[in-house]
């Protein structure tokens, strides 16, 4: 294999890792990698030391200048999901005083909390109080 598609590999590799881990590092590297690989197909450089040279700075060049922008897009930190707000649901397994429940709400069972820290039995109607991460907190009607 020559040292452009080694190049290529390197960085679709880095491309699906980021895929899977989401973390918004692997995919500069991979770009670079990418980079290297097809100015090295071109002829712009032939020897190891530019090529890892050239990897390096693109990689931590395009980290430095775009990572903070691509979170910002992507994960769009700040919002605050209010659409189950102040719906209601009912209990479908028990929630205790201090351990998690789950209430029935749009078709399929909800991990739930209850706001103040009270049981609520299996079959309760209760209102959606607030949204954390996938849990719901509730509070009983």
């Amino acid at each position: 294999m020559s040292a452009a598609s080694t190049w290529v590999v390197l960085g679709v590799i880095l491309l699906i890792i980021e895929i899977i881990s989401v973390s918004f590092y692997s995919v500069f590297f991979g770009i670079a990698a990418i980079i290297v690989g097809l100015l090295t197909y071109m002829g712009v450089f032939d020897d190891l030391p530019t090529q890892v040279g050239v990897f390096g700075l693109v990689s931590l060049l395009s980290l430095y200048l775009f990572r903070e922008k691509f979170m910002d897009a992507f994960l769009k930190k700040g919002q605050t999901f209010t659409e189950f707000v102040d719906e209601h649901a009912i209990v479908s397994l028990e929630i205790g005083a201090d351990s998690e429940g789950k209430v029935f709400y749009r078709g399929t069972d909800w991990i739930a909390l209850e706001k103040n820290g009270k049981a609520i039995a299996a079959n309760a109607k209760v209102v959606i109080r607030k949204i954390d991460g996938i849990k719901l907190i509730v509070e009983e009607i």
